[in-house]
């Protein structure tokens, strides 16, 4: 099908009746490396693919089972374990009812430069192999399904996040890192591998950065690494050994810092509380009320109405 080949990559529809024409129907979005949407196969077909050669996909069944083969190696996907493909040919088995998936294509060469910064290293025009099957019940798997399904949401609602860019690019952000470390894949053990803390320098350098400019808190961790010039993993284990936190949270407390001030200097007439969070990050509105109260003893809301 052009269309899904436009979107995703070519699909092949054969019928398992001739008499019956196959469909797909297809609804999707694009937010920057990341492509979501929602594919629905025709009973009483089968579906061929050719290799993903510009991303990497992950498909998730919404109706009932999916079984799916690629190279010599089967399974039965479902909604609670999804199928991963990459540069391999695969197909899926005829459906005799009709079969509704969700899809996520995340960019290759983005996703691989991204494990390339975990790494600290190159790849050396490898790719990823990743297992056919992703477990999301996994805590790691509801984590990772949890951020996709908050940023479907985001992107699916017509202007939602138009102007507050920061808050998709943390989601786009968290979805393409937490899949690197909740999929299975060749990698998975050289990137659960320890490694050395960052030098105490490298460390106070970026809190610096970030604590003498505002919009630095909305800095991602792996450009805050880079900012700091050390690798991710060493980031994180610096912050931990010198500050007893992540850099993810000291960012997310930044923001927090930043929101309340510009609560603080807003009113009901002026600016939403919304608004304000979306500015600095924070796309669940509800999550950022519960940080936002645990922090300051107080809700945004009532931040906002005082003046």
């Amino acid at each position: 099908m052009s269309v899904g080949g436009m979107v995703f990559h070519r699909h092949v529809l054969i019928p398992l009746d001739r008499a019956r024409l196959p469909q797909l129907t297809l609804h999707s979005t694009q937010s920057g490396p990341v492509t979501i949407g929602t594919i629905q196969y025709s009973a009483g077909v089968r579906v061929e693919t050719g290799p993903v050669r510009d991303g990497y996909q992950i498909n998730i069944p919404l109706m009932g089972p999916l079984r799916t083969a690629r190279n010599d190696e089967t399974l039965l996907a479902t909604p609670s374990r999804a199928a991963v493909y990459g540069l391999h040919q695969h197909a899926f088995e005829g459906f005799e009812t009709s079969q509704r998936m969700l899809g996520v294509k995340i960019d290759k060469l983005v996703l691989e430069r991204r494990l390339e910064v975990l790494l600290d290293r190159s790849l050396h025009g490898a790719h990823i192999e990743f297992a056919l099957g992703f477990a999301l019940d996994s805590q790691r798997g509801k984590d990772w399904y949890t951020v996709l399904q908050l940023l479907a949401r985001r992107i699916w609602v017509a202007g939602a996040l138009a102007q507050y860019s920061s808050a998709l690019l943390h989601l786009q952000d968290a979805l393409i890192t937490g899949f690197l470390i909740a999929a299975p894949h060749s990698y998975q053990d050289e990137l659960s591998q320890p490694v050395g803390p960052a030098a105490p320098r490298a460390v106070r350098r970026a809190v610096q950065h970030v604590c003498e400019h505002p919009e630095a808190s909305l800095l991602t961790v792996p450009e805050l690494a880079a900012l700091a010039g050390v690798s991710v993993r060493a980031l994180q284990s610096g912050f931990r050994d010198a500050l007893d936190t992540s850099p993810l949270a000291f960012l997310r407390d930044r923001r927090l810092t930043h929101a309340r001030r510009e609560l603080e200097e807003s009113s009901p007439r002026t600016g939403s509380v919304a608004e304000i969070a979306e500015r600095w990050g924070f796309a669940h509105h509800g999550r950022f009320s519960v940080d936002y109260r645990r922090r300051f003893g107080e809700q945004p809301s009532q931040t906002l109405s005082r003046i």
